[in-house]
């Protein structure tokens, strides 16, 4: 106890509000195996991928409606209070957002036309658009959210970042437990709670629209998140997109099987999102570029180590655990699931370089790298898909996290040098004290 202790005492701020965002990640992505156990048990392979194609792949697209705004809201927290940076954000939700989800309307047609939305039936498409409407406020959700990252109060960022998934768990316990789960009550269960979760964010840091609009703020925030926006939805199309297209190939079945493997394959990443999370605010207040590039490179190796250590257990394991837990139906998870471990790893080591990409106010940099992430998954699910399926889909998507990560370590390689050279600086310009 006493070595504990003295260990405590010797940890840095960063070192422990990592710790604690990563166990708050830990929590919550316990839960999604919570879920993935009792969507498994309860509707079997067939009604996961019901749910996955309905609700699941809106993902995606509700990171494409954010343009980048709750990025640029973790930067400017320190300089821009959270009335000027909710502004900017409900402002974009209007002019960039909703005209982005018309414009989309082709695209959900083509979806709702695949294998797996023709076995579902018609209440799957209704589900599946209004999941799609309901991902239009994903931007202001994680704006107000990320905005409390960026001033460092890491407890309530953590707290309501994690209430969504508190409440659909929730739900899906009493389903499960009362016997009454179906496709239709699991999604509705996941909208109610999903609703109820950013309502409440939104409420407890009275973030709804009203008065602070600051053209200048929007300008500032819309130019930083446009730039880091490229990189977001580039990464998690590189993330979903196997998923996403999916649907158009194969059966409800296969897609569940992959989405339990695509699922399990991310035990790591609370780990690494916690680390990369508590980076942003130290990096942007440290004294020196020194200290931020020590703070960067401690980081970096932390995750690597952790990481590998989570996926070689998986990797050890995953052929008795998941028939044993999910039962028979998903032993097909196994095989796309190995496939898919070593992509996780890069991934996980991705998140720290994006975060010191945009902590240095490079986030175009983070950008490019996920750009040529989504050019390789287009090429290899072109290429793999509609021979191998799912198979395919797990190739594509490892490869392509490696493709990020490679570009990404050469940005970072070459910023850093520039920044020791005195070439190149992690000071950025403060807004105005009028703003």
């Amino acid at each position: 106890m006493n070595k504990l202790r003295t260990r405590v005492r010797t940890m840095d701020r960063q070192q422990l509000e990592s710790i604690f965002t990563s166990s708050a990640f830990l929590v919550t992505n316990g839960l999604l195996f919570i879920n993935l156990f009792i969507l498994a048990r309860a509707l079997g392979d067939d009604g996961r991928g019901a749910v996955a194609a309905a609700y699941g792949n809106t993902v995606v697209i509700g990171w494409a409606f954010q343009i980048g705004v709750p990025n640029a809201a973790a930067y400017f927290a320190k300089d821009i209070d959270n009335r000027r940076v909710m502004m900017s954000s409900w402002v974009m939700m209007l002019t960039a957002a909703i005209p982005m989800a018309v414009l989309m309307i082709p695209f959900y047609l083509w979806q709702m036309s695949g294998e797996s939305f023709t076995e579902g039936g018609a209440d799957l498409k209704y589900w599946y658009l209004a999941f799609i409407a309901l991902q239009l406020f994903n931007g202001p959700f994680l704006s107000c959210v990320f905005w409390l990252r960026g001033i460092g109060n890491l407890v309530r960022f953590n707290a309501l970042l994690a209430l969504p998934q508190v409440l659909i768990s929730a739900g899906y316990v009493i389903l499960f437990a009362t016997d009454t789960m179906t496709v239709n009550r699991a999604l509705a269960s996941t909208f109610i709670m999903t609703s109820i979760g950013w309502v409440a964010a939104l409420s407890l840091t009275r973030s709804w629209p009203g008065s602070g609009y600051s053209q200048e703020v929007f300008k500032k925030v819309r130019h930083f998140g446009v730039r880091a926006w490229v990189g977001n939805l580039s990464f998690f199309v590189s993330l979903r997109i196997d998923q996403l297209l999916l649907v158009n190939f194969v059966p409800l079945g296969e897609l569940g099987v992959y989405a339990a493997a695509a699922a399990i394959s991310t035990v790591s990443s609370p780990i690494a999102r916690g680390i990369a999370q508590a980076m942003l605010p130290f990096i942007r207040n440290a004294e020196s570029d020194e200290e931020r590039l020590g703070r960067i490179n401690r980081s970096l190796v932390q995750i690597a180590s952790l990481s590998l250590a989570i996926v070689l257990a998986i990797a050890a394991t995953a052929w008795a655990i998941i028939p044993f837990v999910l039962g028979d139906r998903f032993e097909g998870a196994v095989l796309p699931l190995m496939i898919l471990l070593p992509g996780a790893w890069a991934t996980d080591v991705s998140q720290v370089l994006i975060t010191a990409l945009s902590a240095f106010n490079r986030p175009e940099d983070g950008s490019k790298a996920q750009i040529a992430s989504a050019i390789a998954t287009a090429i290899g699910l072109i290429i793999l898909l509609s021979p191998y399926g799912v198979v395919g889909a797990a190739i594509t998507t490892s490869v392509s996290y490696w493709v990020g990560l490679i570009a990404l370590y050469y940005f970072w390689r070459r910023l850093a040098g520039r920044v020791r050279r005195g070439e190149a600086t992690g000071h950025t310009e403060r807004v105005e004290e009028s703003v």
